[in-house]
């Protein structure tokens, strides 16, 4: 398995965390937002573990680093951080891959980096860490 895929995995997992740590926190239409973005980060998961080889995934880490979330601004702060991490890694995927797994990887960062200004970081011309 790539560095690139372990990753991805790794980020998609973060992304599931954070989602469920700043859902609470969010009004009722963030909260629609975010649980359309959990569903396609559980599902990129899924995605991503069927191109490991077997016996070979990165297992989740016991936590994750995270600021303490206590109110809507920390939430959408955590959501915009993920997500703009999980594009860069998907830009470091598309970097070593190539064929149908590198379109993959461009379009998981773009929907990431979408994600990402919807959350309130602003735009870039090149995905940063």
């Amino acid at each position: 398995m790539t560095s690139g895929l372990a990753a991805a995995i790794e980020g998609e997992q973060a992304a599931v965390y954070a989602y469920g740590l700043a859902g609470p926190h969010l009004d009722e239409t963030q909260r629609g937002l975010a649980l359309g973005a959990l569903a396609a980060h559980r599902l990129r998961v899924l995605a991503l573990r069927e191109l490991t080889p077997d016996g070979m995934e990165p297992g989740a880490p016991a936590g994750y680093d995270v600021p303490p979330v206590e109110g809507p601004e920390q939430a959408r702060l955590l959501l915009a951080q993920v997500e703009s991490r999980l594009c860069a890694t998907y830009a470091d995927l598309a970097a070593e891959t190539s064929g149908a797994d590198r379109t993959e990887a461009v379009l998981s960062a773009r929907e990431c980096a979408v994600r990402s200004v919807a959350w309130g970081a602003p735009p870039q011309a090149f995905p940063g860490r």
